[in-house]
Formats: C-alpha cells, sequence, structure tokens
C-alpha cells in the first residue's frame, strides 16, 4: 500500500528519486503511464497486469474505450529503479505532466502519483475549497 506524500526534485538528467517508503514495494520491472489532471502514474507490475485485464476486457467497437486502451498503452513506460533509487522520466511524461524542477510523489493505495509540485498544489487548494461537498456526493 502507497500512503503519504513527499516532494523531490528532478535532476539534470530528469531522474527523480523514489521515496524509501516506496522502493520496497516497486518491484523489479513497474510501469509509468499517463494519469488524470496532468498526473503520471505508477503501476507495480501485479496492478498493471490487472489494470490490463480490465482494458482488454472493455468492448473494442466502442471509440470512446478505443481512445483509452490506444492512449494507455501508447503512453506507458516499462521501467525500473536505478541502484541509487531513481526513476528516468522521458520528455513524453515530462512534458504531459509538466514536471519541470520539482515533483510531488503521492500514494494512491496501490498506486503512486507523480504530479507537478505546482500543478499539486493548485488541484489540492481546489479540492480542499470543496471537501464537503465532494464527500456529500
Amino acid at each position: 500500500m502507497f500512503l503519504g506524500e513527499f516532494i523531490h526534485k528532478l535532476d539534470a538528467k530528469n531522474r527523480i528519486m523514489m521515496p524509501s517508503e516506496f522502493r520496497d514495494e516497486l518491484t523489479d520491472v513497474f510501469y509509468i503511464t499517463k494519469g488524470p489532471e496532468k498526473s503520471l502514474l505508477i503501476y507495480t507490475e501485479d496492478e498493471f497486469i490487472k489494470q490490463s485485464q480490465r482494458l482488454d476486457a472493455m468492448i473494442n467497437e466502442n471509440k470512446k474505450n478505443r481512445a483509452i486502451k490506444r492512449l494507455f498503452f501508447s503512453s506507458t513506460v516499462k521501467t525500473s529503479l536505478d541502484k541509487q533509487g531513481r526513476i528516468l522520466l522521458n520528455k513524453n511524461l515530462r512534458d504531459y505532466s509538466e514536471i519541470d524542477k520539482e515533483a510531488m510523489i503521492i500514494g494512491n493505495n496501490k498506486t503512486i502519483e507523480l504530479w507537478d509540485s505546482e500543478n499539486w498544489k493548485a488541484y489540492i487548494d481546489e479540492v480542499e475549497v470543496n471537501l464537503s461537498d465532494i464527500m456529500d456526493e
């Protein structure tokens, strides 16, 4: 289970340190893909397989389903931690997420999310103002 939020800087080679609390659960191979609200999602191998199976079960004759599957699989990168516990963010993922210098790394139960720190702050400011309404729905 991934919990908490951590802020880490992107280095000159576009690598970012994963929090030590998350490293043990990230096996040799894991997956990074585009997520909602300009976030990046990190799936463990087991969670990626589950997500892939859910997407494979979607009916291909539906235009929306085809688009979701294409976007998910075409933007996904299979990766691993380097010896220092860092991951490399490719240009496509950096551009999408707008992560330039500093990233917020958050645990979201079975996945990890990476956000540009300013985008995360703006998102949280908006959500916290409406938290009561969101919880009531």
